[in-house]
């Protein structure tokens, strides 16, 4: 009878401390997706870089036709003169075009469609873009405009 009772305690003190571990983990797996910084406060914008229009036709078939305005965020100001300087700044372009080519219509009827590829701009501009400080140079893709047709 003792040793029913003591594997009885064992396993609820095993569950607890599983459970609790359980909710703490996730606590923090859902903190770390919030836009807070550590103190709670959203972290201002970096500086932002405009990079200009464009217009592209989109794979596929159909004719269909995508028009948007895109700047920039950097991680810091130098980051900044980085992206903004006359031979990256072509290459930006190009990489940008690159990318938006292969998409079809159908991947960007929607606010996800625009956001994946915001993503896939700003990853592939990382990888072409040196780094600064060991950091990333772009932090965010912003539309000003996005027109699909």
């Amino acid at each position: 009878m003792k040793r029913i009772f003591v594997f009885i305690l064992v396993g609820l003190i095993m569950f607890g401390i599983g459970f609790g571990g359980g909710l703490m983990f996730g606590r923090a797996m859902a903190g770390g997706d919030s836009p807070a910084g550590e103190n709670g406060r959203v972290p201002d914008p970096g500086p932002i870089v405009p990079v200009g229009e464009f217009t592209s036709n989109l794979a596929g078939s159909g004719r269909h036709v995508i028009s948007f305005s895109v700047s920039l965020e950097a991680v810091n100001i130098r980051a900044a003169e980085v992206v903004s300087s006359p031979g990256w700044h072509v290459r930006i372009r190009n990489e940008i075009l690159l990318v938006v080519k292969d998409k079809k219509f159908e991947d960007l009827t929607s606010a996800e469609g625009a956001l994946q590829l915001a993503e896939e701009i700003r990853r592939s501009l990382n990888s072409q873009l040196p780094s600064v400080r060991g950091e990333v140079p772009v932090v965010r893709v912003l539309f000003d405009s996005f027109v699909v047709q």
